[in-house]
Protein backbone atom coordinates (compact mmCIF):
# COMPACT_ATOMS: atom_id res chain seq x y z
CA UNK A 1 0.00 0.00 0.00
CA UNK A 2 2.87 2.31 0.68
CA UNK A 3 4.41 1.75 -2.88
CA UNK A 4 1.17 2.18 -3.88
CA UNK A 5 0.19 5.37 -2.74
CA UNK A 6 3.89 7.06 -3.14
CA UNK A 7 3.59 5.80 -7.15
CA UNK A 8 -0.01 8.09 -6.56
CA UNK A 9 1.86 10.92 -5.33
CA UNK A 10 4.70 10.58 -7.86
CA UNK A 11 2.08 10.42 -10.42
CA UNK A 12 0.28 13.73 -9.88
CA UNK A 13 3.63 15.18 -8.88
CA UNK A 14 4.95 14.96 -12.07
CA UNK A 15 1.46 15.89 -13.42
CA UNK A 16 1.24 19.09 -12.00
CA UNK A 17 4.77 20.17 -12.38
CA UNK A 18 4.46 19.28 -16.47
CA UNK A 19 1.47 21.08 -16.12
CA UNK A 20 2.44 24.31 -14.82
CA UNK A 21 4.75 24.62 -16.83
CA UNK A 22 2.46 23.90 -20.01
CA UNK A 23 0.38 27.09 -18.91
CA UNK A 24 3.09 29.48 -17.43
CA UNK A 25 6.01 28.62 -19.05
CA UNK A 26 9.49 30.22 -17.75
CA UNK A 27 9.88 33.80 -19.41
CA UNK A 28 13.70 34.11 -21.19
CA UNK A 29 13.92 37.57 -21.12
CA UNK A 30 16.48 39.11 -18.71
CA UNK A 31 17.73 42.62 -17.30
CA UNK A 32 21.52 42.80 -16.51
CA UNK A 33 23.05 45.29 -14.48
CA UNK A 34 26.52 46.47 -16.45
CA UNK A 35 29.21 47.97 -14.62
CA UNK A 36 30.91 51.80 -15.06
CA UNK A 37 28.10 53.31 -18.19
CA UNK A 38 28.74 56.68 -19.01
CA UNK A 39 26.18 58.74 -18.59
CA UNK A 40 25.37 59.56 -23.27
CA UNK A 41 21.93 60.92 -23.05
CA UNK A 42 20.99 57.90 -25.02
CA UNK A 43 20.06 53.96 -25.41
CA UNK A 44 21.49 51.47 -27.55
CA UNK A 45 19.96 48.74 -29.44
CA UNK A 46 21.43 45.63 -31.09
CA UNK A 47 22.40 44.10 -33.25
CA UNK A 48 21.15 46.67 -35.70
CA UNK A 49 20.53 43.87 -38.44
CA UNK A 50 19.28 40.50 -38.22
CA UNK A 51 19.52 37.90 -41.21
CA UNK A 52 17.80 34.67 -40.85
CA UNK A 53 17.08 31.68 -43.13
CA UNK A 54 14.37 29.69 -42.54
CA UNK A 55 11.82 26.90 -43.32
CA UNK A 56 8.53 27.17 -44.32
CA UNK A 57 6.51 26.17 -40.94
CA UNK A 58 9.57 26.84 -38.49
CA UNK A 59 10.52 28.99 -35.67
CA UNK A 60 13.64 30.39 -34.13
CA UNK A 61 14.46 33.30 -31.36
CA UNK A 62 16.78 35.90 -31.57
CA UNK A 63 17.82 38.28 -28.62
CA UNK A 64 17.74 42.42 -29.27
CA UNK A 65 20.04 43.77 -26.32
CA UNK A 66 18.80 47.15 -25.07
CA UNK A 67 20.50 49.61 -22.78
CA UNK A 68 19.62 52.47 -21.01
CA UNK A 69 22.74 55.47 -20.75
CA UNK A 70 20.01 57.73 -20.29
CA UNK A 71 21.14 58.33 -16.67
CA UNK A 72 17.68 57.85 -15.48
CA UNK A 73 15.07 55.36 -14.90
CA UNK A 74 13.06 54.76 -18.32
CA UNK A 75 10.28 53.29 -19.48
CA UNK A 76 10.79 51.56 -22.77
CA UNK A 77 8.02 50.50 -25.91
CA UNK A 78 8.45 47.99 -27.97
CA UNK A 79 6.49 47.86 -31.56
CA UNK A 80 6.59 46.30 -34.95
CA UNK A 81 6.45 47.69 -38.62
CA UNK A 82 7.54 46.67 -41.49
CA UNK A 83 10.10 48.41 -44.36
CA UNK A 84 10.80 48.60 -47.73
CA UNK A 85 13.46 49.98 -50.37
CA UNK A 86 13.39 53.50 -52.01
CA UNK A 87 11.90 54.15 -55.45
CA UNK A 88 14.25 56.31 -55.62
CA UNK A 89 17.52 54.98 -53.94
CA UNK A 90 17.47 57.57 -51.49
CA UNK A 91 17.04 55.62 -48.92
CA UNK A 92 18.15 52.37 -47.49
CA UNK A 93 14.83 51.25 -45.74
CA UNK A 94 11.72 53.08 -45.20
CA UNK A 95 9.70 52.27 -42.24
CA UNK A 96 5.80 51.60 -43.09
CA UNK A 97 4.14 52.70 -39.78
CA UNK A 98 0.44 50.66 -39.53
CA UNK A 99 0.89 49.69 -43.07
CA UNK A 100 1.88 46.58 -44.28
CA UNK A 101 4.55 46.03 -46.47
CA UNK A 102 4.79 43.97 -49.63
CA UNK A 103 7.24 41.34 -48.21
CA UNK A 104 5.47 42.01 -44.38
CA UNK A 105 6.94 40.39 -41.78
CA UNK A 106 5.25 42.18 -39.01
CA UNK A 107 2.63 39.26 -38.30
CA UNK A 108 4.85 37.05 -37.81
CA UNK A 109 7.56 38.79 -35.13
CA UNK A 110 6.99 38.17 -31.70
CA UNK A 111 8.80 40.10 -28.99
CA UNK A 112 8.56 38.48 -25.82
CA UNK A 113 8.23 41.81 -24.38
CA UNK A 114 5.91 45.08 -25.52
CA UNK A 115 6.69 47.56 -22.76
CA UNK A 116 9.43 47.35 -19.93
CA UNK A 117 11.52 49.86 -17.47
CA UNK A 118 15.24 50.21 -17.20
CA UNK A 119 17.63 52.36 -14.70
CA UNK A 120 20.79 53.70 -16.24
CA UNK A 121 23.23 51.01 -16.54
CA UNK A 122 20.85 48.32 -17.07
CA UNK A 123 20.31 45.83 -20.25
CA UNK A 124 17.11 44.12 -21.13
CA UNK A 125 18.00 40.93 -23.10
CA UNK A 126 14.85 40.40 -25.10
CA UNK A 127 14.00 37.39 -27.25
CA UNK A 128 12.00 37.76 -30.43
CA UNK A 129 10.28 34.78 -32.05
CA UNK A 130 10.61 34.23 -35.55
CA UNK A 131 7.43 32.31 -36.82
CA UNK A 132 7.11 31.44 -40.07
CA UNK A 133 3.37 29.83 -41.13
CA UNK A 134 3.31 26.63 -43.54
CA UNK A 135 2.81 27.23 -47.17
CA UNK A 136 4.94 30.13 -47.14
CA UNK A 137 6.43 30.62 -50.69
CA UNK A 138 10.47 31.61 -51.17
CA UNK A 139 11.52 34.68 -50.86
CA UNK A 140 12.68 37.33 -48.48
CA UNK A 141 10.29 38.93 -45.19
CA UNK A 142 11.04 42.14 -43.86
CA UNK A 143 10.12 43.63 -40.75
CA UNK A 144 11.66 45.98 -38.00
CA UNK A 145 11.35 46.01 -34.11
CA UNK A 146 11.22 49.76 -32.59
CA UNK A 147 11.78 50.76 -29.31
CA UNK A 148 11.39 53.73 -28.51
CA UNK A 149 11.72 55.64 -24.59
CA UNK A 150 10.09 58.15 -22.23
CA UNK A 151 9.84 58.79 -18.45
CA UNK A 152 8.07 56.48 -16.15
CA UNK A 153 4.68 57.10 -16.15
CA UNK A 154 4.85 58.25 -12.30
CA UNK A 155 6.67 61.12 -13.14
CA UNK A 156 4.62 62.00 -15.65
CA UNK A 157 2.11 62.05 -12.85
CA UNK A 158 4.08 64.29 -10.63
CA UNK A 159 5.87 66.55 -13.75
CA UNK A 160 2.22 67.04 -15.48
CA UNK A 161 1.86 71.08 -14.74
CA UNK A 162 5.04 71.36 -16.39
CA UNK A 163 5.45 72.40 -19.96
CA UNK A 164 5.02 69.67 -22.50
CA UNK A 165 8.11 68.72 -23.81
CA UNK A 166 10.18 69.89 -21.15
CA UNK A 167 9.62 66.79 -19.43
CA UNK A 168 8.77 64.09 -21.96
CA UNK A 169 11.86 62.35 -24.00
CA UNK A 170 10.98 60.07 -26.58
CA UNK A 171 13.83 58.59 -28.74
CA UNK A 172 13.42 55.73 -31.31
CA UNK A 173 15.82 53.66 -32.70
CA UNK A 174 15.19 50.00 -34.48
CA UNK A 175 16.68 46.68 -35.58
CA UNK A 176 15.74 45.30 -38.79
CA UNK A 177 14.76 41.64 -39.85
CA UNK A 178 15.83 40.14 -42.72
CA UNK A 179 14.34 36.79 -43.16
CA UNK A 180 14.91 34.89 -45.94
CA UNK A 181 11.78 31.46 -46.68
CA UNK A 182 14.30 28.73 -48.11
CA UNK A 183 13.02 27.33 -51.51
CA UNK A 184 13.95 28.83 -54.98
CA UNK A 185 13.63 32.73 -55.19
CA UNK A 186 13.84 35.21 -57.63
CA UNK A 187 17.67 37.02 -57.28
CA UNK A 188 17.65 39.60 -60.14
CA UNK A 189 19.83 43.10 -59.37
CA UNK A 190 22.44 44.65 -61.93
CA UNK A 191 24.42 47.84 -61.60
CA UNK A 192 21.93 50.53 -63.09
CA UNK A 193 25.03 53.68 -62.70
CA UNK A 194 28.22 54.63 -61.64
CA UNK A 195 29.68 58.13 -61.74
CA UNK A 196 30.65 60.96 -59.88
CA UNK A 197 28.82 62.16 -57.11
CA UNK A 198 28.08 65.03 -58.15
CA UNK A 199 28.41 64.02 -62.38
CA UNK A 200 31.46 66.40 -62.14
CA UNK A 201 34.82 66.06 -64.36
CA UNK A 202 36.87 68.42 -63.75
CA UNK A 203 37.76 69.14 -59.70
CA UNK A 204 40.39 71.49 -58.07
CA UNK A 205 41.61 68.83 -55.60
CA UNK A 206 40.49 65.28 -53.94
CA UNK A 207 38.42 63.93 -52.00
CA UNK A 208 36.27 62.96 -55.02
CA UNK A 209 32.91 61.23 -54.18
CA UNK A 210 32.23 58.63 -56.62
CA UNK A 211 28.08 57.58 -56.52
CA UNK A 212 26.76 53.39 -57.02
CA UNK A 213 23.10 52.98 -58.25
CA UNK A 214 22.08 49.43 -58.03
CA UNK A 215 18.77 48.22 -59.17
CA UNK A 216 17.36 44.42 -57.61
CA UNK A 217 14.36 43.12 -59.43
CA UNK A 218 14.10 40.33 -57.34
CA UNK A 219 12.15 39.32 -54.62
CA UNK A 220 14.85 38.75 -52.14
CA UNK A 221 16.94 41.11 -51.10
CA UNK A 222 20.66 41.45 -52.35
CA UNK A 223 24.19 42.27 -50.49
CA UNK A 224 26.34 43.43 -53.76
CA UNK A 225 30.27 44.44 -52.69
CA UNK A 226 33.00 45.20 -55.21
CA UNK A 227 35.73 47.06 -55.72
CA UNK A 228 36.71 50.53 -57.33
CA UNK A 229 40.61 51.07 -58.76
CA UNK A 230 42.04 54.18 -59.79
CA UNK A 231 44.57 54.78 -62.46
CA UNK A 232 46.43 58.19 -63.80
CA UNK A 233 46.98 59.25 -67.74
CA UNK A 234 50.10 56.69 -67.58
CA UNK A 235 47.81 53.30 -66.36
CA UNK A 236 48.84 52.88 -63.46
CA UNK A 237 47.20 52.40 -60.43
CA UNK A 238 47.43 54.77 -57.90
CA UNK A 239 44.29 54.16 -55.80
CA UNK A 240 41.40 51.71 -55.06
CA UNK A 241 38.25 51.94 -52.61
CA UNK A 242 36.75 48.79 -51.19
CA UNK A 243 33.09 48.33 -51.06
CA UNK A 244 31.55 46.51 -48.12
CA UNK A 245 28.80 44.17 -48.67
CA UNK A 246 25.64 46.69 -48.48
CA UNK A 247 21.59 45.53 -49.05
CA UNK A 248 19.71 46.39 -51.63
CA UNK A 249 15.59 45.71 -51.12
CA UNK A 250 13.39 43.61 -53.32
CA UNK A 251 11.65 46.11 -56.39
CA UNK A 252 13.77 49.14 -55.20
CA UNK A 253 17.06 51.26 -56.14
CA UNK A 254 20.06 51.72 -53.83
CA UNK A 255 22.13 54.65 -53.96
CA UNK A 256 25.64 54.42 -51.98
CA UNK A 257 28.39 56.87 -52.32
CA UNK A 258 31.89 56.15 -51.59
CA UNK A 259 35.03 58.48 -51.28
CA UNK A 260 38.25 57.94 -52.87
CA UNK A 261 41.19 60.44 -49.82
CA UNK A 262 43.32 61.85 -51.95
CA UNK A 263 44.99 64.84 -51.22
CA UNK A 264 47.50 66.70 -53.87
CA UNK A 265 46.70 65.15 -57.50
CA UNK A 266 47.27 66.38 -61.24
CA UNK A 267 46.27 65.10 -64.10
CA UNK A 268 43.40 63.01 -66.43
CA UNK A 269 42.15 60.11 -64.35
CA UNK A 270 40.46 56.30 -64.74
CA UNK A 271 37.69 54.90 -62.00
CA UNK A 272 36.99 51.40 -62.83
CA UNK A 273 33.74 49.99 -60.98
CA UNK A 274 33.61 46.09 -60.50
CA UNK A 275 30.45 45.39 -58.69
CA UNK A 276 29.49 41.80 -57.45
CA UNK A 277 25.86 41.80 -57.83
CA UNK A 278 25.45 39.50 -54.72
CA UNK A 279 24.64 36.12 -56.25
CA UNK A 280 26.29 33.60 -59.09
CA UNK A 281 29.32 35.67 -58.40
CA UNK A 282 27.73 37.92 -61.65
CA UNK A 283 30.14 41.27 -61.87
CA UNK A 284 29.13 44.50 -63.36
CA UNK A 285 32.07 46.97 -64.52
CA UNK A 286 31.89 50.29 -65.04
CA UNK A 287 34.81 53.22 -66.00
CA UNK A 288 34.53 56.90 -66.13
CA UNK A 289 37.02 60.07 -66.47
CA UNK A 290 37.66 62.86 -64.73
CA UNK A 291 40.46 65.64 -64.40
CA UNK A 292 41.87 67.02 -60.86
CA UNK A 293 43.44 70.49 -61.97
CA UNK A 294 44.28 72.63 -59.18
CA UNK A 295 44.00 75.82 -60.82
CA UNK A 296 44.84 77.94 -58.02
CA UNK A 297 48.54 76.30 -57.67
CA UNK A 298 48.66 75.96 -61.38
CA UNK A 299 48.15 79.53 -61.48
CA UNK A 300 50.94 80.63 -58.91
CA UNK A 301 52.77 78.66 -60.46
CA UNK A 302 52.39 80.22 -63.78
CA UNK A 303 53.11 83.53 -62.29
CA UNK A 304 56.19 82.29 -60.56
CA UNK A 305 57.79 80.82 -64.05
CA UNK A 306 56.80 84.20 -65.72
CA UNK A 307 58.49 86.13 -63.16
CA UNK A 308 61.86 84.16 -63.39
CA UNK A 309 61.76 84.51 -67.10
CA UNK A 310 61.46 87.93 -67.12
CA UNK A 311 63.96 88.14 -64.44
CA UNK A 312 66.30 86.00 -66.61
CA UNK A 313 65.58 88.08 -69.43
CA UNK A 314 65.87 91.22 -67.17
CA UNK A 315 69.27 90.19 -66.35
CA UNK A 316 70.34 88.91 -69.64
CA UNK A 317 69.66 91.62 -71.65
CA UNK A 318 70.84 94.46 -68.99
CA UNK A 319 74.57 92.55 -69.08
CA UNK A 320 74.66 92.87 -72.83
CA UNK A 321 74.10 96.87 -72.96
CA UNK A 322 76.70 96.72 -69.79
CA UNK A 323 79.28 95.24 -71.90
CA UNK A 324 78.55 97.19 -75.03
CA UNK A 325 79.34 100.44 -73.36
Amino acid sequence: MKIEKFLTILFWGIVIYFGIGIVSPVCAYSIQKLANVPVENDFTLGPGKVEVLLDPGSTTTRNLLITNRLGKVMDFKVEIEDFEGSPTGERAAVLLGGKRGPYSLKNYLNPELSEFTLAHGERMVLPVEISIPEGMEPGGLYGSVLVSTSPPKEILKKEAGKVKGQIRIVGRIGSLFFVRVKGKAKEDGKLEKFDTADSKRFYQKGPISFSILYRNTGNVHLDPYGLIEIKNLLGKKIGEIEIDPYFAMPKSLRYREVKWERGLALGRYTATLSLNRGYKNIIDRASINFWILPWKILLIAGIAIFFIIWFIWWIATHFEIRRKR
